[in-house]
Order: structure tokens, then sequence, then C-alpha cells
């Protein structure tokens, strides 16, 4: 799946997204997703993006077992990388270590309050085969990078969405979030943010949109290309 970035019109950066084999990761079979943010034009000059994250999730619980976060510093050329170890956690303890180039890394253990713990991809997998009546509610605690989110997802009505791939009817999802801190409070001064999700609503379920609200406007990711794989449709 290939996106489009913007902002108030402005094409910000590209967001690909590809499922890829499975294999075993912390002694379970695993399948990979792996997302890829990337600057393009102008923005380029200003925001150098080319971030990478990875997740492997069971295949058989659809949980993710591991996350890992490579990213570009906005302003320079250090990579930050980020390893959660989800398959390791220890009752409400998730360890997560975070390095910048080839340093050695820095243990940063998350604590966590809920049974699940998700990272971004794997999270927006499982929203995908998520059905449910209008109004439902769900919470969740999702690693966005290297922070972790409070997120809660409210189902939204039926639409008709005009994108690249055509007319498609398309359910959208509601969200409201907030960063926590590494002891699982809320992280102090953090902001409340909502953003929607729109999925077709046929077999397919493909994320087709993106809104986020934020201080400097919408930011909207967009699909521009969408590759099926071979597996079963989900219905």
């Amino acid at each position: 799946m290939s996106y489009r970035l913007a902002l108030g019109g402005m094409e910000l950066a590209s967001y690909d997204l590809a499922v890829g084999d499975v294999t075993e990761v912390a002694g379970t079979r695993a399948i990979a997703v792996q997302s890829h943010a990337k600057a393009v034009g102008l923005v380029k000059l200003a925001a150098n993006i080319d971030d990478m994250f990875t997740s492997w999730i069971d295949v058989s619980t659809g949980r993710p077992v591991e996350w890992s976060v490579d990213e570009l510093e906005v302003k320079g050329t250090d990579r930050e990388r980020t390893e959660a170890h989800l398959a390791e956690r220890t009752g409400n303890v998730v360890p997560i270590d975070f390095h910048v180039n080839d340093a050695a890394p820095t243990p940063e253990p998350q604590t966590v309050s809920m049974a699940d713990v998700w990272d971004y991809n794997a999270f927006l997998v499982a929203l995908r085969a998520w059905e449910a009546p209008e109004h439902s509610r769900v919470e969740a605690e999702v690693l966005r990078s290297r922070y972790l989110w409070h997120v809660t997802m409210t189902v939204g009505p039926k639409e008709t969405l005009v994108t690249e791939l055509g007319e498609l009817p398309a359910l959208r999802l509601d969200g409201h979030t907030y960063k926590l801190g590494r002891d699982g409070t809320r992280f102090p001064g953090s902001d409340e943010r909502d953003f929607s999700i729109w999925i077709s609503d046929d077999d397919g379920r493909v994320p087709l949109k993106n809104v986020a609200r934020t201080d400097y406007g919408d930011i909207e990711m967009t699909i521009l290309e969408y590759s099926p794989g071979t597996g079963q449709r989900l219905r």
C-alpha cells in the first residue's frame, strides 16, 4: 500500500506499508509488517524524514511480538533506533532499548496497564479486521515510534470515499489519544489529539485515508496504490 502525506494541500512525504514473509521471532511464528515514511520535494530541505517501522506479528494471535524503529533526526544525520521486545514482557513492564547510531543501547522499560500492548503497524492491521456496531468503542495502549500512547477508538458511520483507487464504500473509525510516560501515567503536558481512519467496507478492508488534527492543521494520508496479497480475504 502506498500513500501520500499532505498538510494544507502541500505534499510532505510518501508512506509505504508492506507485508513480508513468515519467520520465527522470539520463538514465535510471526509475519513482518513494515512501513516507511520518506520526505518528498521541498519538504526535505526542512525535515529530512526517512523512517522505517517494523512489526513482527504472531500469526496465531495477531498480537505483536517485536517492534523496531529506525528514524532519521529531523534536522540531522543521526539515526535513532528503538527496539521494543513485546514478547519479553514481565508483569506490567515491556523491555525497550534505545540508542543513537551504533552506540550501546540504553534500557527504557515501559510500564503498561492493559493485557495487550500494540505497536502502530500491528494496531492498524487489527483495525482492518474489527467489525462492530456504530458507536462501539475500544481502548488500547499503542507504541508509536519510541513512546506509548493511550488510544480510544470509536466506530463511526459508513460512508462513500473518493480515492485514487476509485469511489469506494468505507467505514470511518474515530480515534482519541494522549501520550504516556515510561511509568505508564499520562505524560506531563501531553495534548489530547483526535484522528480518523477510513477502511474500505469490502473484503479487502484496505486503509484508505487517515486524518490527524494538529495545531498546524489536518495532516492527511491518502492511498495511491494497493497491491493485494495472495492470502485469504477478510470477508
